[in-house]
This record gives C-alpha cells, structure tokens and sequence, in this order.
C-alpha cells in the first residue's frame, strides 16, 4: 500500500513536469503563430498593392489580370507555407523543449532535462528513488521559475504587437491608401470571377445601340468612368468600310467627350476607346423614316437694336441676343404631314406645312438651352427627327463710355474754355449721350450731347464748358461726368473728373517757383485725398449692384474711415497753426477760416457715409474740397507776396516759411504714404494685366486652331464626317468672357478706358465665337476669322497699354526726381533759418532730422525702382533702358541717399556755412538726377509702323467724331423743325385753315432748318477741333513722308464750312457728310492700304463700318488677281 501512495505521488510530479513541458511547447507556438501571421499579413498587404498598382495600370487588362493573378497568389502560397504552416506543423520532442526550457531558464541547472530523459529511460536500469527524487527536485524547480510562463512571455508580446501592427496597416492602407485598392482587391481576392464583374474603369457610351432614321446625324457622348484621359477617340465602321478614328471633344466636364457623326445612310458600328480602355462595341440600324433634310434660321432681332434680319442656312444650333425671334425651316427627308419644336424637353410648339413640303415654326430666345424637332411619320407616329440643337443666348451689354479729353483732373482759370470729348459705344447703337457737371457740389447741370434713334455704334461728342459763365474765384471746383443709354434702356456713367480753379498766370507760375521748393500747401496732399474721397464715393454710388450688399458696406466704411482720418489732419493743422502762431496774418488767418469749414463738411459727411447714405455724402465732399482748394489758394497768393518782397525778407515772409513747415511736416508722411500705396497697387494691375495678355495670346492661338479644324471640315467630301457640334467654340467663348469680366472689373476699380475697350473687343470676339459655334461649317470659318480677329484687336490694345508704361513710370519716376530736388530746396532755407540757441530749436531740429530720414528712403526706393525700370526697358527701348540705369548709377556713385541721411548731424555739429554749402551739394546731384531723367524720356520713341499705325487710328477716331457731329447736327435742325411745323399747324387752325396744308413736303417758315445758337457755338467749336487734329495728323505724315493732299482738301472744306453761318445753313449736313466725311473715309482707306506690306495685303482693321464707294470692286478684282496667281502656281 505504501509503495502504490509512492508511485501515485511520483505519478502526480509527473505529469505536473510534463505539463509545464507541454505549456512551454504551447507558448512557443503561440509565437510562431503570431509572428507568421503578422508576416503573412503584410506580405498579403505587400501582394495587394503591388498587384492592384499593376492591374491598375494596365486598366484591369484581361491578359494581366490572370497573370497577376497567378503570380500573386503563387507568392502568398508560398509565404503562407514557408513562415507559417511548416513551422507550426513540425513536431517538437519532449527533450527540445525541456532543453528549450533550460537555455532561457538557467537556474534549473539542467533538472528538468534530467527529469525527462530519466522518466524515458527503461525502469529496470534506473532506481525508481532516484527517479522521484529527480523529478521531485524539477517540479520544485519549476515552481520557482513560475512553472516555465516566463519562457517566451516578452517574445509573445512583440509578436502580439506585431500581429496588431500589421493589421492596423492593412486597415490604414484600406482606409487611407490609394484609391485603386477598392477595385483591384475583389479581382485578386476572387479568381474564379471574370476581370471585367470588378473593372472600375468604364466608359459610358450614349445612346448605344439604337435606330435612325437614314440621312440623320448621331451625336456621341463618352463618359470616362474613375479614370481620365487626354485623348479619347470614337472609332466608326459604316457598312464594310474600314474602322475610322475620330479625336472627341470634352465638354464641360472633364471626363465627358462628344462628338458628331453625320449624315447616316447605312448601319454603322462604333465604340470608344480611351488610355487602353474601350468600350463595347454598338450597332446604329439605319430606317427609311422622315428626318431633317436641311434645317435653316432666320433671325428677327429685337426692334431697339436697328438691325435688319440675318438667314442662317444649313445650321440649327441658334446663338442671338436675348429677345430675337428665330423663325426655323425644316426640309424633311420625305414628305410629311406635320410635325413639332419640342423646346427645353418641356414646351412642344407646332410646325406649320407650307405647299412645298416645308415646315416652319418660331421661337424666341430668352435662356439657354435646347430644341429638337418632331415629324409624323406615315403611320400616324411622331418620330424624332433631328439631334439636339443649342440654343446659346447672349445679353445685351451696357455702353463703354469714357471720357477722353482732358481724361484727368486739371487746373484752369475763371475765364478759359475747357473741351470736354466722351466717347461712346454701344453692341447695337448708342441712343443718349449726357455731360452732367456741378458746380462747388451744387445742383447738377445736364447737358444732352445726343438723343436719338439708336443705330451708331460709335459716338464721339464734345462740350465745352465756358468757365467765365460760372462766376468763378480760384479754389473754386466744377465736377463733372458723363452718362450714355443704348437702346435697351441700359445706362453706363463715367468716372467722375475735377476742374480746379487756379489764379491767373502771373501769380499760379510765381507760385509754383517760389512756394512750390517745398512740399507745402502747394504739394496739394490733402485736397488731392479729399479728392480720392470723393471719386471713391461717387463709385460706390454708380457700382452699388456690381459690390453686393456686403461689399458695398466693406467699401462705404473704409471711405468713412478714410474721411474721418483726413478730418482729424486737418483739424491737427489747424491746431498747430494757432499754437505757432501763424494765425496773427490776415492772409493766413483766412486759411485758418477755410480749414475748419472743410473739416465741419467732412464730419457731415462721415455721418452720412456712417448711415449708409453716399448720395448725401457727396455735396459735403465736394464743399470740404472747395475749401481745401480755397486755402491752398490763398496759400499761392501768399507766397507770390513773399516773392515780391526781397525774396521774403520781412515778417510775412517768415510766417509764410514756418506755414510752409507746418504743412511739410503735416503732408509729407502723407504724401509719402500715398505714393507708396499707389506705386504698390499700380505694380499689381500691371502684373494683373500681364496675365490677361498672355491669357489673349492662348485665346488667340486655339481659335486659330478651331478655324483651321472648320475649314477642313468644310473641305471634307463624302463619307462619314464628325464633328464636335460647336463644344470647343463655346468653350473659348465662355473663357474670353471671362477675361473680359476681369478687365471690366480692372477698368472699374482703376479708372483705366483702354481695359473698358478690350473687354468690349473680347466681348464681342465671345459673340462671334458663339454665332461660329452655331453656323454651318462654310460660315462657321468666316464668322471664326472676325472673332480672332477681335481678339487680336483686344490683345493689340493690352500690348499698347504696356509699352505706355514705360513711359508713364519714367515720367513718374521724374516727377520724383523733382520733388526731391524742391525739398532739398526747401531744406536749405529750413538750415539757413534754424537757430541752435532759439525757443524752438529742438523741435526746429527734430522736424529736419525726420524729413531728411523720409527723404533718404525716397531716394533709395527711387534707386530700387530705376533698376527695375531699367532691365524692363532693354527690350523694346534700348536706349531709354540705358538712360535709366545711367539715372540709378546717379545715386549710387554720388551716393545720395548717403550724403542725404549724414547731413541729419552736419547742422547740429557743424557751421552754418559748412550746412549750407553741403546741402546746396545735395541739391545738385538731385539736379543732375533730373537731368538724368529728362533725357531717359526722351529716348522713350515709337518705331515709323507705330506711328502709322497711330496715324490711322487718330484718322479712324476723326471719322467717328464727325459722323457723330452729322448726327448732332441733323437731329438739332430736326427739332427746330418740329417745333416750327407745330407753331405753323397751331396757326393755321387758329384761323381756320387746313392743317396738313397743299404741300406736305413744304418746309416751315418759322425755325425752319435753324440750330439754337446755344448749340450752334458747341458745334462750332467740336468743327474747329476737329480741323486741328486734321492738321496735325498732316503734319505727322509729312513727316512719315506720306502724301496728305487729299487731306488738306479735307481740312479746307472744314475751316469753309465751319467760318462764318456755315453751320448755320441746312445744306451743312449734306457738306459735311458727302465732302468731308466720304472724304476721309476714302482717304483712311487708302492709307489702310498703303500701310499694308506688299507681299500681305490684309486689311488693317481698324473700324466696323461700311467700305467707302468705289472700293469694293477693287477688293474684288485684287482678290481674282491673287486667285489667279494661287492656280497659275
């Protein structure tokens, strides 16, 4: 009994020491496990993207797809078996483990393998004593050591880790991965499937398989299913002709393609095909059912426009302005019944059958969209028998209108005469043209330059304002602008301009001699501010729609704000003049009486601005810049006194000068601060208009493409043709529109006319592209030229406005020259008066260190700038470029800015002589910079061409002013005829008579023929002007040594027509339109020519209007001479 409790507790120990050799066995395949998992799933991870990119690439290719297939999973199946499987299933003997056990738990001190090795051996050979002894002394062992768990615990945990890693990125790759994932997994994860049950990349081909009637057009469309191309092509096979590729045309989207295939007459099959993924393969069946033979338009434009109506045949897509009505014609192919428009897929309107066998209907154009038509078939069905024509509407634009003459704000005495010239163009005709002035921001005067019929697309008119009229003092304002109407009723009004009344010669030039060596009152800053303020609000007030609600709130408080602070300078100039003093004066006391009165007008119109009431703002503006102009004025006269008096010796002259500082030191941080922020916003209009250029030429280049592409096309004979249906011209024009948007805007916010008129140019090139994206393809080409042709005007006109830069930034950066130069003059009677041991001197001292601090770093953004100028300047002006580093190397080798900023101690440390003569040292570098200056401008020169070519277009403008001045005249000399006729009738009736008369066409006695004398000395004037631009024009081309003798034929019969009551006498208008303006159409056509190279005789375009008699017979035997040539060669 004992022996059997011996041998149950042995057997006990025994097991408990095979059981920590099977849980060590267990643990470590556990981590064999885990680490093969971990490694097969990112070999699997490894597999799918590298396998998916492939498959990817190839756009789900059958052939790759079943090698991918193989190769991937050949590699995942060796994975799985090399890392996971073949580990696992290996068998591990008892003695391994306990070995295993040992080399990780050293301080078993090899019992547990003892243990083992005795428990295998044979019993007969081993005491049974010992052998309990042994495993007793194991099992113990083990229990210290936690039964073996510690074995293989940290291998566990970075193969759990692992495990858990590799999962997360297989989640994250899913999640986050590439997008090719999703597809291209279910294809290798499902071989048994077809490649093509998971292929994400598809193309969408409509209609498919369908039926037309014979004769009819096919419209295409590919849609490109999670994938992109660049070039998708429409492969064709009619009957048993040979395949045939087509490039299609995207449309809106960039995945979807169109394109046209007409003139059906037998069954045709066709697909798709795209960066290697085609689409099936689908069958058009061709029947003998009716179907639009030929299709024409006719255009019945709104009765506002003038125009007459426009047939446009073999073409339905219709592209007009908003309102016409557009008659349709259809031939069908056989003859039917009836038939219907179906408009918008909504409104079906019906077809009237005439006795020929045509149908016709109308509808009228009000917002894009699309038309087909319907005819009944002879089985009293109604079939659809034409593809979808667009209907591409264009709206009415408002007029450009700008001012031209002067163009800018001026100066003018009380008693001079100011031309004023506007120009006007309309799309369809200019109805009303109006100059609107005010005077000191009182009530506005209208004057009515033209009101009549609209039909002249171009209108230049001229008003001239009689200042003597006005009872004007200097300081004075007259404010004024223009307003134009088409006849749609659609209203543009300029920019609004300034006339300030300055004091007569005498005292305006020693004024501007004397007073004007500083930065003072004469410097202008803060009328010239309040003037900003004014034409910002008057803009806020004509653009309110264009701003928005939010907009137009943004702007209003950045104009109150900008009005409050200029108040607060004023209001601070007015302090320090009263505590310097300054006041004492008379003369001065009445500019501090000026200063207050336009402060009180600002804060009234601050309030109002703040209250969101602009219109209420304007008039106080306008006063507080009259006074601010009325003080300046007194200023002028002040310094003209300081200058009669010994140079301004004596106690008015020293007021004079400390009024001078206290405006310097008021205005210059002003002034400078200005000047930098309009250099700075300049700068990104010119980058602005930059791109927009290089934006034309793009423009310009893929419509010349398109033209080349409907000349072909028209070229074609025979066979299946496509073509894209108008998507590509459409598309330009929706991109011309755009630039033009964004000039308009520039024009707008910068007050620029030559951006206004190349907006009109790509505006109307947009019209033409539509009208060329809805004819035919033979008028489809014509109506092509004239859009390219437009923007090529445009682009000529961007180009000018940038080689007007140069001269425009020399001309600036020489004004800052000059002021320069006049502050440095300043200076040095600031040094020479400057007292070290008076009252003031610290602050005397301060004020000459702070303006000569301002000075240095306008010297050096000076230099800075004329590097600029220079390097821009070296392409299309060589030599003005090297005036313009020549200028800059000025101040570096003189080193002006240097010498400017050192001088701020030499009065402080030095003598007064030694101060003055080193400033008078400044003052002639400076001049020499000016000198510099004046002749990089003129260097600044056009080439003979550019001044030819400006010679026909001053010839042009001439032409159109004229015309409009025939049109001012005549419609004057018919509302004195109204108004005589109607005084004759009211005659007559009163004593009884018959009121039509015996003779209808009988002119009246009363105002017969005769122009208000009002009227009468403005057209007189405009005819003098006219005749002077005529003159100068000769004498440009004299020079150019062109023939001008027909021109001053020209010019004699105006001085004839305008001396004496020429104007006066009704046959005036007959002179001036068959002598004059006949005339100089014929010669501005004549130099057209003579400008045009010999071997390229193209016409300049310059005007849209008709070609003078006589001439197009020659255009037309030139073009059969040149016809001629092309086939002898």
């Amino acid at each position: 009994m004992l022996e059997g409790l011996i041998l149950a507790s042995t057997g006990s120990e025994r097991d408990e020491l095979l059981g920590v050799v099977r849980s060590v066995r267990n643990r470590w395949r556990l981590r064999v496990l885990l680490r093969g998992a971990a490694m097969v799933t990112l070999s699997a991870m490894t597999l799918l993207l590298l396998a998916g990119w492939v498959i990817d690439v190839f756009r789900f290719d059958a052939t790759t797809v079943t090698i991918v297939r193989v190769a991937a999973w050949a590699i995942f199946a060796t994975v799985l078996l090399r890392v996971l499987i073949l580990p696992l299933f290996r068998r591990v003997s008892d003695e391994r483990v306990a070995l295993y056990l040992e080399e990780h738990e050293p301080s078993l001190e090899g019992r547990v393998i003892s243990a083992i090795e005795f428990e295998h051996n044979d019993a007969s050979v081993t005491s049974m004593a010992m052998v309990e002894r042994i495993v007793h002394a194991a099992v113990e062992q083990c229990h210290q050591v936690e039964d073996g768990k510690r074995v293989e615990r940290v291998a566990l945990r970075r193969s759990s880790g692992l495990v858990a890693g590799s999962t997360a990125f297989g989640i994250g790759l899913f999640l986050m991965g590439p997008a090719f994932l999703h597809n291209t997994t279910p294809v290798l994860l499902t071989p048994w499937t077809e490649s093509g049950v998971h292929n994400p990349y598809r193309i969408a081909v409509t209609p498919g398989d369908t039926t037309l009637a014979k004769g009819a057009d096919l419209k295409v469309t590919a849609v490109l299913e999670n994938f992109g191309a660049s070039d998708v092509e429409l492969v064709v096979r009619s009957g048993d002709d040979e395949w045939t590729r087509w490039s299609m045309l995207r449309e809106d989207s960039a995945t979807t393609h169109s394109l046209m295939v007409f003139d059906l007459h037998q069954a045709t099959e066709y697909y798709v095909e795209a960066s290697g993924v085609r689409s099936a393969v689908h069958r058009v069946e061709v029947v003998e059912l009716p179907y639009v033979q030929d299709i024409g338009l006719t255009y019945y434009f709104p009765r506002y426009t003038g125009l007459d109506p426009v047939e446009q045949p073999g073409s339905g897509d219709i592209a007009a302005l908003v309102g016409t009505r557009v008659v349709i014609d259809v031939l069908p192919t056989i003859t039917v019944p009836g038939g219907a428009i179906v408009l918008n897929q909504r409104d079906t309107i019906p077809l009237e059958l005439d006795a020929h066998g045509r149908l016709s209907g109308s509808i009228t154009v009000r917002e894009p969209g699309s038309y087909r038509i319907l005819l009944d078939s002879r089985q009293g069905h109604r079939v659809p028998a034409s593809s979808d024509y667009l209907i591409d509407p264009f709206t009415d634009q408002p007029p450009v209108l700008t001012i031209t003459k002067p163009g800018r704000d001026i100066q003018a005495t009380s008693v001079e005469e100011v031309t004023t010239e506007m120009r006007a163009q309309d799309d369809y005709g200019v109805r009303r043209l109006e100059l609107v002035y005010s005077v000191n921001g009182g009530r506005e005067t209208v004057d009515t330059m033209y009101d009549g019929r609209p039909g002249r697309r171009k209108f230049v008119g001229t008003h001239t304002l009689f200042l003597e009229e006005f009872d004007l003092e200097p300081g004075d304002l007259v404010s004024y602008y223009a307003r134009a109407r088409d006849g749609h009723d659609q209203e543009t009004v300029s920019d609004i301009y300034f006339l300030e009344i300055r004091p007569f010669d005498r005292n305006y030039r020693q004024a501007d001699q004397g007073g004007q060596s500083g930065q003072g009152m004469s410097g202008a800053e803060l009328s010239t501010q309040q003037r900003m303020i004014v034409a910002a609000t008057f803009r806020l007030i004509r653009d309110r729609e264009a701003y928005g609600n939010r907009g137009f709130e943004e702007n209003l408080a950045t104009v109150a704000l900008s009005q409050g602070r200029l108040r607060q300078e004023v209001l601070r100039l007015v302090e320090r003049m009263v505590n310097r003093g300054v006041t004492a004066d008379s003369s001065f006391a009445k500019i501090a009486e000026f200063l207050p009165l336009a402060a009180e007008e600002m804060g009234t119109a601050e309030v109002a601005l703040g209250e969101h009431h602009p219109d209420s703002a304007l008039g106080p503006e306008q006063r507080a810049l009259q006074n601010l102009q009325r003080a300046e004025a007194v200023f002028r006269d002040v310094q003209v006194g300081q200058g009669q008096q010994n140079g301004g010796a004596g106690g008015q002259g020293a007021i004079s000068d400390e009024l001078a500082d206290l405006f310097e030191l008021e205005l210059d941080r002003l002034s400078n601060q200005y000047e930098e922020v309009q250099r700075g916003e300049r700068q990104e209009v010119d980058d602005a208009i930059d791109e927009t250029l290089e934006k034309l030429r793009q423009l310009a280049r893929r419509q010349q493409q398109e033209n080349e592409r409907m000349r072909a096309r028209a070229q074609q004979q025979g066979g299946t043709q496509a073509g894209s249906s108008g998507q590509s011209q459409r598309q330009l024009a929706e991109e011309a529109e755009e630039v033009a948007r964004r000039l308009e805007r520039l024009s707008r916010e910068e007050s620029l006319p030559d951006l206004a008129e190349a907006a009109r140019q790509l505006r109307q090139a947009a019209e033409e592209m539509r009208r060329a994206a809805a004819s035919g393809a033979q008028s489809g080409e014509a109506v092509g030229t004239a859009a390219l042709d437009q923007l090529r005007e445009a682009r000529r006109r961007l180009e000018q406005n940038r080689s007007g830069r140069l001269q425009r930034d020399t001309r600036d950066a020489l004004e800052r020259a000059r002021t320069l130069r006049r502050q440095q003059q300043q200076m040095i009677k600031r040094v020479e008066r400057f007292d070290p041991a008076g009252p003031n001197a610290q602050a005397d001292l301060r004020a000459i260190q702070q303006a000569k601090e301002r000075m240095g770093s306008d010297v050096g953004r000076l230099e800075v700038d004329l590097d600029q100028l220079s390097r821009q300047a070296l392409r299309d002006q060589p030599e003005a470029g090297r005036r313009l580093a020549e200028a800059a190397g000025e101040i570096r080798d003189n080193q002006i800015r240097e010498k400017i900023l050192y001088s701020r101690g030499v009065v402080q440390q030095r003598s007064k002589e030694y101060a003055r003569n080193f400033e008078e040292h400044i003052e002639g570098t400076l001049g020499r910079l000016e000198e510099r200056l004046e002749a990089a401008e003129r260097a600044i020169g056009e080439t003979s061409e550019q001044r030819l070519e400006r010679a026909l277009e001053e010839t042009r403008e001439v032409v159109t002013a004229l015309e409009s001045l025939e049109d001012r005249l005549r419609a004057g000399m018919e509302a004195q005829e109204g108004q005589g006729q109607q005084q004759g009738q009211g005659g007559r009736q009163a004593a009884g008579g018959d009121s039509t008369g015996s003779n209808p066409n009988a002119r009246p006695q009363n105002g017969s023929g005769q122009i208000r004398p009002q009227d009468l000395r403005q057209f007189s004037r405009e005819l003098t002007r006219r005749r002077e631009q005529l003159e100068a024009l000769r004498g440009q081309l004299e020079q150019e040594g062109i023939d001008a003798a027909d021109l001053e034929r020209i010019i004699d019969r105006l001085r004839e027509l305008g001396s004496g009551s020429g104007l006066a006498r009704p046959e005036s208008i007959a002179v001036l339109e068959r002598d004059i303006v006949q005339g100089l159409k014929e010669f501005e056509y004549s130099l057209r020519r003579s400008l045009a190279p010999s071997d390229d005789r193209r016409l300049l375009q310059v005007g849209d209007d008709e070609v003078p008699d006589g001439y197009e017979e020659m255009v037309e035997e030139y073009y059969k001479a040149l016809a001629g040539e092309i086939n002898d060669r």
